[in-house]
């Protein structure tokens, strides 16, 4: 399958790289050559890295890859373009709206984390053939993918998609509606607010929201999701704590300045991104041995 990657940043990259892996013809498009290329290649290392794929088929992945720099490049033939770029709805479209007129029967897919998906098809032109596919960064460390279609969007397309992301091994997860951010990150979003109104009002240092997220919730949440959590805890008990609590959680609209509350040590930084992706290396290795034995 010709697969087109518009925007090769740290998720582009990986996604792209996690397509060459599994056989198809990968096309990058970049604003440097050499930038692009350095971004896949440090993709295509992590990816040795992980042993999952062997250093053969990492060598035949690397020479499945090649650049454009302009979407008129783009074979008209390609079967998928991907885009993940900025965050910033203009931007996208002007790309889905370019790639649509270069591929014209290429399924459009959105990155996006946030804009609705149905708006983004309706206004690049391509209504039936736009869906969302929001990974989470790292891409290659991270199993799941939200499939996000449209109000219009095909679903024999929806169909294509999932199939395609299962033979990458990856697990889709099917969103039902399309709605600003999803699921993830609407769920993300909301514990951020509430993270941010609990340190702005005193409540707790971020340091200790931190602390409770990871090694409370987020402890238990690896087992048991929040209903899960709930039908645990019983109906009857978390329909009082809810009722109690929800009239007085931050309805905030918008963030003055969430920098203020964050770490901004870049050493330090790397330090902690580097023990996230241990962490999520051993837990995806973890994962590839179970279904190895249960295969």
């Amino acid at each position: 399958m010709k697969i087109g990657i518009g925007g090769p940043g740290l998720m582009g990259s990986q996604i792209g790289v996690e397509y060459a892996l599994a056989g198809h013809d990968v096309v990058f498009l970049v604003r440097s050559l050499e930038q692009g290329r350095n971004r896949v290649g440090t993709a295509f290392d992590l990816a040795a890295s992980l042993s999952h794929w062997s250093d053969d088929a990492v060598a035949a992945g690397r020479k499945r890859v090649a650049f454009v720099e302009s979407v008129e490049e783009f074979d008209p033939d390609t079967e998928l373009f991907l885009e993940s770029i900025i965050e910033e709805p203009q931007a996208k479209i002007d790309l889905l709206k370019a790639a649509g007129k270069q591929m014209p029967q290429a399924i459009l897919a959105s990155n996006t984390s946030s804009l609705s998906i149905g708006r983004l098809g309706g206004w690049a032109g391509a209504s039936r053939r736009t869906i969302g596919t929001h990974y989470w960064n790292p891409p290659l460390l991270m199993p799941l993918v939200e499939v996000v279609a449209g109000p219009e969007t095909d679903p024999s397309i929806v169909e294509r998609v999932v199939a395609l992301l299962t033979d990458l091994g990856k697990r889709p997860v099917n969103v039902q509606r399309d709605v600003d951010g999803f699921v993830w990150n609407r769920l993300q979003m909301a514990l951020l607010r509430e993270a941010v109104w609990i340190v702005e009002q005193g409540v707790a240092s971020p340091d200790v929201v931190d602390e409770i997220v990871r090694d409370g919730l987020a402890r238990r949440w690896r087992y048991t999701g929040p209903f899960a959590t709930a039908a645990l805890g019983g109906p009857q008990t978390f329909s009082r704590v809810a009722n109690n609590l929800w009239p007085r959680l931050s309805a905030a609209h918008h963030v003055n300045d969430l920098g203020k509350w964050l770490l901004d040590d870049r050493e330090l930084l790397a330090h902690m991104r580097q023990a996230r992706d241990e962490g999520l290396i051993e837990e995806l290795r973890r994962e590839w041995e179970r279904d190895e034995s249960d295969s």
